[in-house]
């Protein structure tokens, strides 16, 4: 009886550990990745994988960007169905702590057609433009590993959301008060 207790014991902490290990990285890394759009004044948005506080190493980086016209039900359709149009798909080694992985650069103009999404690089050159409708959504889907001592692989997945009204205020609150501010995203979603 005492071995059959031994045993149970040994089987416990060993199989037990690990799990422990694991669930605790995975509560930590619920912090680790997280998106935020910036406005820069010289270059203008920046949507970006927040990591310059971080102290974690990401790998394994891939993401997608575009934009989703919902494109309502009629006749012939009962439901509504999406018209994506992909504007940045990438897939990247590592993100280290001190620096931001640029998920997508743009500027928002108002015009005759209503507000236009303005594709940039980096230094806010203009790379392709968008019209947004009242039903646009622009989605960027990312993943990456997590780098930790323990060497459990601990993947994060998120999915971050910005209507087009949202970004229509932000495109005011750039207007009123035009210096480098954080902007709120609409959504953002945790997969797994």
């Amino acid at each position: 009886m005492k071995e059959l207790l031994t045993q149970v014991l040994g089987l416990i902490t060993f199989f037990g550990f690990p799990a422990l290990q694991y669930v605790v990285l995975k509560s930590f890394s619920k912090r680790v990745g997280q998106p935020e759009l910036w406005y820069l004044p010289a270059y203008g948005f920046r949507l970006v994988i927040r990591n310059i506080p971080g102290r974690r190493t990401l790998s394994e980086i891939m993401y997608r960007v575009l934009v989703r016209q919902v494109v309502p039900s009629g006749i012939g359709a009962s439901v509504a169905t999406w018209n994506d149009v992909v504007l940045v798909e990438h897939k990247d080694f590592f993100l280290f702590p001190g620096a931001d992985q640029v998920l997508l650069s743009f500027r928002l103009e108002r015009g005759e057609a209503g507000l236009q999404l303005l594709r940039t690089n980096k230094m806010g050159d203009e790379l392709s433009r968008i019209p947004l409708s009242e039903a646009s959504v622009l989605i960027a889907d990312y993943s990456a590993n997590i780098e930790n001592f323990l060497n459990f692989d601990v993947k994060l997945a998120k999915r971050v959301e910005l209507r087009a009204d949202d970004l229509a205020k932000a495109f005011a609150a750039m207007h009123r008060n035009n210096m480098e501010q954080q902007i709120d995203v609409s959504r953002v979603r945790e997969v797994g």
